[in-house]
């Protein structure tokens, strides 16, 4: 018998690399309640070394490792033709906007600052294993001019081409496609692709969608800033 898709989730292994025992003891308990695998460990190169032996679905990291600044750390994953799509979660203390759009900009898929709600991140952490997760396939195609995304094999392709998004800028377009024309703030966009129990600043936002406009290309144009209100997909011409 096939595996639900919650089913599935629980096959997950989750890798913490965080230097505070009780942060790390923490977060790894409850992730061990959801049913989850995880795996802890103190310092930077020790979670290097943790990712070339094993096989991780997310990498919950600090900043403030004793030994690299966490920001190294994820560029390093991201810049691992291996690991490149790897989910980064970072989870620090430094909670400044400016420190978050660091965090993002270093390739990391979401960012919670300390002290943080448990619930939402076991939330937030079960978002991004769930657009992990198997799903059955279906003919479910989106198209738009020269951009197509398929939900149930999580991939995009613009002029001919597969294009590579991080989970976070692949639920922002799907939401721009499945709103043609219409004008989105940062707070429809934040409801329809975080969630609408998810607490992060906008600047977030302007993020995640400068990058999506440079992926996809001459059809990044199409992704409208609307003044005073927030963006919206232009229908192809």
């Amino acid at each position: 018998m096939n595996k639900s898709k919650e089913e599935n989730m629980k096959d997950f292994q989750i890798l913490i690399v965080e230097d505070d025992p009780a942060v790390s003891i923490l977060t790894r308990d409850l992730l061990l309640k959801e049913g989850y695998k995880v795996m802890a460990v103190f310092e930077g190169k020790d979670g290097l070394n943790a990712l070339k032996w094993e096989k991780f679905d997310l990498v919950i990291l600090d900043l403030g490792l004793p030994d690299m600044d966490g920001l190294e750390l994820c560029a390093k994953i991201k810049e691992d033709p291996l690991r490149k799509d790897l989910p980064v979660f970072i989870l620090t203390a430094r909670g400044s906007s400016e420190d978050i759009v660091k965090g993002l900009e270093a390739g990391a898929e979401d960012y919670l600052p300390k002290p943080f709600n448990e619930r939402e991140f076991v939330a937030r952490v079960q978002a991004i294993l769930r657009r992990r997760s198997p799903l059955p396939p279906k003919d479910d195609l989106i198209v738009s001019g020269k951009i197509k995304l398929s939900p149930s094999s999580h991939e995009v392709w613009c002029s001919g081409g597969p294009i590579q998004l991080t989970l976070r800028e692949f639920d922002i377009l799907r939401v721009f496609l499945s709103n043609p024309g219409k004008a989105l703030t940062r707070e429809d966009l934040i409801k329809m692709a975080w969630g609408p129990a998810t607490a992060i600043v906008p600047k977030v936002v302007d993020v995640h969608v400068g990058h999506l406009r440079s992926k996809l290309g001459p059809e990044g144009k199409r992704v409208e800033t609307v003044p005073q209100v927030g963006y919206k997909l232009n229908p192809a011409k």
